[in-house]
């Protein structure tokens, strides 16, 4: 999925026998590969609490570039209509049927989840790496037996994060956001990617809140890509018409 503006602070090193590459050659890779001009699906987001409970949504999204994004929200009936749109990661807005007006969020609204699920809505406007973290750290790993660059990332809020990129192909695979003692507090998996007009789309973003114990799969389907989305379409007038 539009899994995902990079501009990073230069680090690098070096594999043995291999020319050097820097965390921001490593995340303009990333976004090269991963990108689209814009992208339209059916998304399906399950959410499984702790006790393994588990409730279903459905919703059409729209995407252009790295940060314009709309997703409307189909079933459960208590949701029908509800829209979140976001320019970037600090834009974000809801329009709530029910009380007929767009809201904008910010301050710890953005921090709550989105639609109930255990994505916040700034983990879903930043969900195709559209802040502009700086890399401290990178290194080689293994991850599940894939040869990895490990990249450790900072971005302007001093937050952490680590981000696993395969080396062969330079898809992100896995992100841990940290929290102050640097432990993961969630943990997303992307996977299932589709090779779609020479992009990769991860069309399974997963994410696991370490601390809740729940969890929350959005899977993309009826995957478009390079559609001709404008960008007049994010508009909040529109947001009343839905994705």
């Amino acid at each position: 999925m539009n899994l995902w503006a990079l501009l990073i602070a230069v680090c690098g090193i070096a594999a043995a026998g291999e020319p050097a590459m820097t965390g921001k050659q490593i995340l303009d890779k990333v976004r090269e590969v991963t990108s689209a001009a814009d992208r339209k699906a059916t998304a399906v987001m399950t959410i499984t609490d702790r006790n393994q409970r588990v409730q279903s949504r459905t919703m059409r999204m729209v995407m252009k570039g790295d940060s314009k994004m709309m997703m409307t929200f189909e079933t459960p009936a208590d949701l029908r209509g509800v829209t979140f749109m976001t320019t970037s990661t600090d834009n974000m807005w809801i329009y709530l049927p029910a009380q007929g007006r767009v809201r904008r969020i910010s301050g710890s609204m953005a921090d709550q989840g989105f639609g109930g699920s255990d994505f916040s809505y700034k983990d879903m406007a930043n969900i195709s790496f559209a802040d502009e973290p700086g890399v401290e750290k990178m290194s080689e790993a293994k991850l599940d037996g894939t040869a990895v660059w490990l990249l450790e990332l900072k971005d302007g809020n001093g937050k952490r994060s680590r981000l696993w990129v395969d080396k062969a192909r330079f898809l992100p695979l896995q992100v841990e956001q940290l929290g102050v003692d640097g432990k993961p507090t969630k943990r997303i998996f992307f996977a299932d990617f589709e090779n779609k007009e020479k992009s990769w789309i991860p069309a399974s973003v997963r994410m696991l809140d370490l601390t809740r114990g729940s969890s929350t799969e959005l899977k993309l389907e009826k995957l478009e890509l390079n559609t001709g989305v404008k960008d007049n379409l994010f508009t909040e007038s529109n947001m009343k018409r839905g994705a």
